[in-house]
């Protein structure tokens, strides 16, 4: 048995939870305090938040040491939580934790004598308590290739990383809308943590696309004055409004990222500011890479140019996974072994 602990910001870290028990099944325990989704398998832990209750000491809070990022002293809540935690990973006999993501949680299952892989986010992760959460981990995990890494990533680390690259089980079908030079079908898709520069390019989005039609998803509250602008709020399944699109415009997030890359839509990437230069980081890549363009060249180029990109191939099998799950099954005496029988299978290509 597994455990995945699902951060609670965001949806992202719940959904490759959710990834991998589709793959390890009753083989795995889900740890969040989040509600768990209807579509994640396996066993499921629900955890209280470790948001301030009231009951941390505020007058004599003692300084954050070096390798962790929020430790108030005294609060009752994280008190619990750590003691149920602690109490389900022994009783459910977890012999591996994957840490998606908490620096905290990291130290606390190294404390406690079990052992522990970390998901490495993209950006630029070189304070204290991201090394020592990486250089405590068995091995660590990322969710984009090698080629997206930041270049102020330590030649360490990079080694003892499993670079599972972009994964989806999303399988989108064939363009329905015809191949055009033309944007005529634009679909924004909204992240869920934070959105103020893709609202901003909403705005101009009528004024340079003068008779396309504009869908927005993932922001319900949102209101636009213009007519051409469709606020759709959140769907589930929006495979079919991708599949119509001529041309995606979304922030830089993982999850939205895989699935406009399966898709190979054209892309607008807009970078949210988020801790780490996380999304910056990754739209740099996509522009080097030529997989996406950056708002402002969307005021320069012709619609044909726009149109015009790069394909990255995006697993969407869980393959990736399905080998990890094989190289951990009787290895779990030779954790850090894990990266180095990785690195001998031959790494999937990308489409020109």
């Amino acid at each position: 048995m597994i455990g995945y602990y699902a951060h609670q910001h965001g949806s992202g870290h719940l959904n490759f939870a959710r990834l991998f028990a589709k793959v390890f099944e009753d083989e795995i325990c889900t740890f969040s305090s989040l509600k768990k989704p209807e579509a994640l398998q396996g066993q499921f832990v629900q955890l209280p938040d470790e948001n301030p209750d009231g009951t941390a000491i505020s007058d004599n809070q003692i300084p954050v040491p070096d390798y962790l990022h929020y430790s108030p002293v005294g609060q009752k809540s994280i008190q619990l939580r750590s003691a149920q935690i602690l109490k389900e990973v022994v009783e459910r006999n977890i012999k591996l934790m994957i840490v998606d993501v908490s620096v905290e949680l990291a130290a606390l299952m190294r404390a406690s004598s079990i052992p522990y892989a970390y998901v490495k986010l993209p950006g630029h992760r070189s304070d204290a308590a991201h090394v020592q959460a990486f250089q405590g981990a068995v091995f660590v995990l990322a969710y984009y290739p090698e080629e997206f890494e930041s270049k102020q990533t330590p030649e360490w680390l990079r080694k003892k990383t499993i670079y599972l690259g972009f994964i989806t089980d999303r399988k989108i079908g064939q363009p329905i809308a015809a191949t055009s030079e033309e944007v005529n079908n634009i679909l924004v898709i909204s992240g869920g943590g934070g959105n103020d520069r893709l609202i901003k390019a909403i705005n101009i989005l009528p004024k340079r696309f003068a008779s396309a039609e504009i869908k927005v998803i993932g922001i319900p509250e949102e209101n636009f004055n213009n007519a051409r602008i469709r606020n759709c709020g959140y769907v589930q399944n929006f495979q079919n409004l991708i599949e119509q699109a001529d041309l995606v415009v979304a922030n830089c997030g993982l999850n939205s990222v895989t699935e406009i890359l399966q898709s190979k839509k054209a892309f607008v990437a807009i970078p949210e500011e988020r801790p780490y230069e996380e999304q910056e980081t990754t739209a740099s890549h996509l522009y080097q890479h030529d997989l996406a363009i950056d708002p402002n060249s969307i005021v320069e180029l012709e619609d044909s140019e726009i149109l015009k990109h790069r394909i990255w191939d995006v697993e969407n099998d869980l393959s990736a996974i399905s080998k990890l799950k094989k190289h951990l099954n009787g290895n779990y005496d030779r954790l850090p072994l894990i990266p180095e029988l990785f690195a001998n299978q031959q790494k999937q290509q990308h489409a020109e």
